[in-house]
């Protein structure tokens, strides 16, 4: 059966169009190239444990959100986590510390908030999309949309959505056979927000290992920007682990260099600011986000949509499109694309 809409990328903006567009009557299916969702709401398993290695808390004010952030979290979540800040350097996110704000750190890792919204849905994984194009149907039939996918299958819907970073949506509608208009003016939108990359250590440290007694540094100068104690938001006697992020500076400069240099010169800048013993992981892993988070700044108001001749309909989502940015804008973003495409169903009967 064809979709109604089909969703690329089962981020948070991804899976929360999804979830509002089928909740209202659509069939909707989602393709993601990853082995799991969430996109930058990643947690890994270190012998067992879950790490957070993207995204390092959840938060937000509508209550809404909120709500559906508790239904994910469950009652062993960390109420607004990180309780101890050290360090003078400005967060990734800085309203999540202001007056309002409600921060939460699922003891299962941040990947718990994506697993609960993909819950019920149609969500192929593994599922990389090449190309698209626009089929034109004669006869007074509405045009589709054909996606293209790396296993030589192709899909067939007169609606997607792209929920993909804006730089990745613009790369991909670039190459859309003869460009129709439509598609064309949403170009320059896209390229109005900017991302921002990352180059990320996970470090497992001995048992015998005293903990720190922060929770987050922010060093505020060099080429660490946070420096988070991932293992106090786990349960009592969890292995130490500590997750080292480099600053969008000097990730952009070292995106190409090999991962052992790098890794190496964030674990000795965290040790001569927070203590020696941070050198001497027993393990470590790295990973590369080259778009790991919007410009603060340059997100857009709302989500974006185009009807291009002949019927097919395109929109675009994400953190990238919506003032909140983050995970709560992620959503917001999905949600508002969401009704726009359930508005025009409806309206063409």
């Amino acid at each position: 059966m064809t979709p109604d809409l089909v969703v690329v990328g089962a981020g948070i903006s991804g899976l929360a169009l999804a979830r509002e567009f089928r909740a209202g009557g659509g069939r909707v299916l989602v393709l993601e190239r990853a082995r799991g969702v969430g996109g930058r709401c990643a947690t890994r398993r270190v012998d067992g444990q879950p790490v957070d290695h993207g995204t390092a808390f959840l938060h937000g004010r509508d209550p809404a959100f909120l709500a559906e952030l508790g239904a994910a979290a469950g009652p062993a979540a960390s109420p607004d986590w990180p309780h101890v800040l050290a360090g003078p350097g400005t967060p990734c996110r800085p309203a999540a510390f202001e007056a309002g704000s409600v921060r939460l750190a699922p003891a299962a890792g941040v990947s718990a908030f994506p697993k609960h919204l993909a819950r019920g849905l149609d969500v192929r994984l593994g599922a990389n999309v090449e190309s698209l194009r626009v089929s034109r149907a004669g006869g007074g039939a509405a045009g589709n949309w054909e996606l293209a996918l790396s296993t030589g299958e192709t899909l067939r819907s007169p609606a997607v959505a792209l929920t993909l970073p804006a730089p990745s949506a613009a790369a991909m509608l670039e190459h859309v056979p003869g460009r129709p208009a439509g598609l064309a003016a949403l170009l320059p939108l896209c390229r109005l927000v900017r991302t921002l990359p990352c180059l990320t250590v996970i470090a497992r440290y001995p048992e015998a290992t005293p903990p720190p007694g922060w929770d987050v540094v922010l060093p505020g100068s060099g080429i660490l920007h946070t420096l988070v104690h991932d293992s106090a938001k786990r349960r009592p006697g969890a292995q130490l682990v500590l997750v080292l992020q480099a600053n969008p500076r000097y990730s952009r400069e070292h995106l190409d260099s090999p991962k052992d240099s790098w890794s190496r010169a964030l674990l000795e800048e965290a040790a001569a600011g927070s203590g020696a013993w941070i050198a001497l992981p027993e393990d470590t892993q790295a990973h590369t986000w080259e778009q790991a988070r919007v410009s603060e700044g340059s997100e857009l108001a709302r989500p974006v949509v185009a009807e291009l001749e002949g019927g097919a309909r395109l929109g675009l989502c994400g953190d990238g499109f919506h003032p909140a940015g983050g995970v709560e804008g992620a959503w917001h973003s999905g949600r508002a694309l969401a009704a726009r495409f359930l508005d025009r169903m409806r309206r063409a009967g």
